[in-house]
């Protein structure tokens, strides 16, 4: 897909930033208390990467086995892990990368190798923001359309299904001033801003503990954009809907 749009975004100076394993200092330092605290459940929540009706669930064992459920074919054949580059590797039983992974001991995220998916991994309890926007949700019982007192309703929520067939099905419309990550965490760089009225097409969306995120080109550059935002550290809102023109 190409001729992507973003009309008064902030202009793009920074390159995409690696994926690093330890997003903060206070993350452990050695292989082995990496490999402590990334062991472990870890869980897809996109219903596009299950087989059958349970979520899709990846075990990192400490001994560097992985042992997967509930996953389709995408990520059924990980059956080892690794902690390289500043990555984490998954791979198949002929060590063969399926997907590279970056991020935080609550999400991880990155591609694919064979399709270029995106793809989030998570705990079981997602992560903060997760918590947080349920916590909102919880207090306000709906998702606020951008700026707006109004409510989104089921059309608004719904994930844009992007096509090569039919490309209109992944223009969104922006409804508030909204960060571009390199990755679809929130603790990802930012690269830049789409200010709200601003037409986007996205190539790939996909679903998360906090909602749907949704990829798109801008230049030469791959940028993620959240769905679901809380205005004023309050407000639940969804950042963009499916565009209508």
């Amino acid at each position: 897909m190409t001729g992507f749009l973003m009309k008064k975004a902030a202009a793009f100076g920074c390159a995409l930033s690696a994926l690093a394993v330890m997003a903060a200092p206070a993350l452990a330092q050695s292989e082995e208390e990496l490999v402590a605290a990334f062991s472990g459940d870890w869980y897809v929540f996109d219903p596009a990467f299950r087989s059958g009706g349970a979520e899709c669930k990846i075990t990192l064992d400490p001994e560097m086995a992985a042992t997967v459920s509930g996953c389709g074919a995408a990520l059924i054949g990980i059956a080892t892990w690794r902690i390289e580059d500043g990555q984490i590797m998954l791979a198949d039983g002929a060590d063969q990368v399926v997907a590279a992974l970056g991020g935080n001991q609550q999400r991880i995220t990155g591609t694919l190798v064979d399709s270029g998916q995106g793809l989030i991994v998570e705990r079981a309890e997602g992560d903060g923001a997760a918590v947080a926007i349920r916590n909102a949700l919880g207090r306000h019982r709906c998702y606020f359309i951008g700026f707006t007192r109004s409510c989104a309703g089921s059309d608004e929520m719904a994930a844009p299904q992007p096509s090569a067939e039919d490309p209109s099905l992944g223009r969104i419309e922006v409804l508030a001033n909204l960060n571009v990550r390199t990755q679809p965490r929130r603790d990802a760089a930012v690269i830049g801003v789409v200010q709200e009225g601003t037409p986007v097409a996205v190539d790939y969306c996909t679903v998360a503990s906090d909602g749907v995120w949704c990829r798109a080109v801008f230049g030469t550059q791959a940028g993620w954009l959240a769905k679901t935002a809380l205005r004023q550290n309050e407000w639940p809102i969804i950042t963009y809907r499916i565009s209508t023109e």
